[in-house]
Order: structure tokens, then sequence, then C-alpha cells
């Protein structure tokens, strides 16, 4: 599912930790990686080749550095704008999905385009891996430092059961079937205004709730999880997802980016982006299949 990945580089020593680590990918099923760095024109007109040239020498530096961990590597530099480039080089490359740092020169870059990495989500097309860059202490450069790996070790899973949601559940199951080992799934309940509802509404969503994360749970085991736990926090997702986040040790998070209610919601604006760079984990982020 994830054979062809394109790693969204931005050339900062970030990304040349993220590269370091790129072994990791081949645990999803990776093979080939399409090394893309953006040319933005938004403000740099008449500049495309100065900068494609500076850019080249990093590019095959860090393209070494994938093909020595066993990974086929293509290039690309698109010139135009994040939201719409990104899709465009994934489409024509046949990517399965794609990696964003959202640590590093990106940060400063955010401020003067105005949130890249919330452009693309807004726009995306294809799964999307953000990995927050936190480096092992004690480790030499040049080797995986990164405390982002073991993606399967402890997969936290939020969920609304909507259709996009489902739609994360594929991919929930195909991380399964790659060694997950462990699985929490996560539905916020958050009722709000209760007294607009009729008597014993909560007490049916709970129960609803209940019903569907016990079949999701039976799902995954038969995809070969083999630790399972269900939680249903009566809270809004948002302190729900960040609580279980710092309260287990979750080594990555999946998620549709919209849904019925609450995930629709946080993947508005640039909410998403504060979600994710607040994570301490890696994010998986599933996008609608009708876009």
């Amino acid at each position: 599912m994830f054979k062809t990945i394109m790693l969204a580089t931005d050339l900062s020593p970030a990304w040349d930790e993220i590269v370091a680590c790129a072994g990791e990918f081949r645990a999803l099923g990776c093979s080939k990686v399409i090394l893309t760095h953006l040319i933005s024109v938004k403000f740099m007109m008449g500049m495309e080749g100065r900068l494609r040239a500076e850019a080249r020498p990093k590019l095959e530096a860090q393209k070494a550095k994938l093909e020595a961990q066993g990974l086929a590597v293509e290039i690309e530099m698109p010139i135009g704008l994040p939201a719409y480039s990104i899709n465009e080089v994934a489409r024509c490359g046949g990517a399965d999905l794609i990696v964003m740092g959202s640590h590093g020169q990106s940060l400063w870059r955010e401020e003067v385009l105005g949130c890249i990495t919330c452009a693309v989500l807004h726009h995306v097309q294809y799964p999307v891996l953000l990995l927050n860059v936190k480096i092992k202490e004690g480790m030499t450069r040049g080797a995986c430092r990164l405390q982002a790996t073991e993606l399967l070790r402890h997969i936290l899973f939020p969920t609304d059961f909507s259709e996009t949601a489902q739609r994360a559940l594929y991919y929930a199951e195909f991380l399964a079937a790659k060694g997950a080992s462990k699985v929490t799934l996560l539905n916020a309940l958050d009722v709000p205004g209760h007294e607009a509802y009729p008597p014993g509404y909560q007490e049916w969503a709970e129960t609803a709730a209940r019903k569907l994360l016990a079949a999701w749970r039976q799902r995954l085991l038969k995809a070969g999880v083999k630790q399972i736990q269900t939680r249903l926090d009566p809270s809004h997702p948002i302190p729900a997802i960040l609580e279980a986040l710092k309260t287990q040790d979750i080594s990555l998070l999946v998620m549709g980016t919209q849904g019925k209610g609450f995930i629709k919601e946080i993947f508005l604006g640039s909410v998403a982006h504060n979600v994710s760079r607040l994570a301490p984990c890696p994010v998986l982020l599933i996008p609608p299949a009708t876009r």
C-alpha cells in the first residue's frame, strides 16, 4: 500500500535526520522514494534557476543516503504553490504516501508563506505522514537518531465512525498486517447541549459508540493486531486525543482528515498543524476518498 513514498524535503538539517531514518519506511512496504523539493514562486519570481542550482547538490546528497538504505530514488523539483504542486507530483509519480516534516526550516517558511503544511492538508489527495523531528541523545550524526522509529509499536486511532474514518480503518488494517503490535481505539463522545436532546440520548449514544468500538476492535484483531484497547471519552476530541498521547506510549497517531463532526472541526484552518505539532509522535492523516 505504501510502496512509493514522496519525501517533501525542505533541505534543512531536520530533513537530513529524516533521510537518515528512511530505512524505517521499508517496514511499511516502501521500495521507492520520490525525493521532492518545492520551489515556491510566491515571493521568488525570476529566481527559479538559481534556487534549483542551489538545491541540486543537497538533493543529490540526500538521494545518496536513501539509496544506501536500499531505496530506489527519483528527484523532483516542482515550481508552484505547495497545496497543488505536492499533489501533482504525487499523482504523476504514483505515490502512495506523502511524508512531511513539521519541524525544521519549514517553520519560518510557514510564517512567510502562510502555513505550508496547513495549505497542503486542505487540498491533499493522498495519505500524509507528519514527522516531528526529535533527536535521540548520545548518537552520532549520520545515524538514525529520530525518536520517531518503530512506527508500528503502539498506534492511537481516534474515530468518529464516519466514512473517512472507515477509510482510515482500512489503512489501520494494512498496518496491522505489517506488524502493528498494539492499537488503542478512541472515540470522544462529546454530546454538547444535553438539554437539546431527548431524555436518554446520552446513554443511547454511549451504547452505540461502545458497540461500534467493539466491532472495529474485532476487525483489527482479525487483521492481526495482538493487543487492542478501546477508550470512550466523554470530552471534546482534541483534549481527548492529547490526553491519550500524554498518558500512553504512542508511536503513531492515525486519523482521517474529515468526518461527520469532530475530525472535520480539527482539520479546519491552522488547527491541524497545531495538533500535529503538539503530538509527540508521527501522525498519519488519511484524506477522504472523494478528493
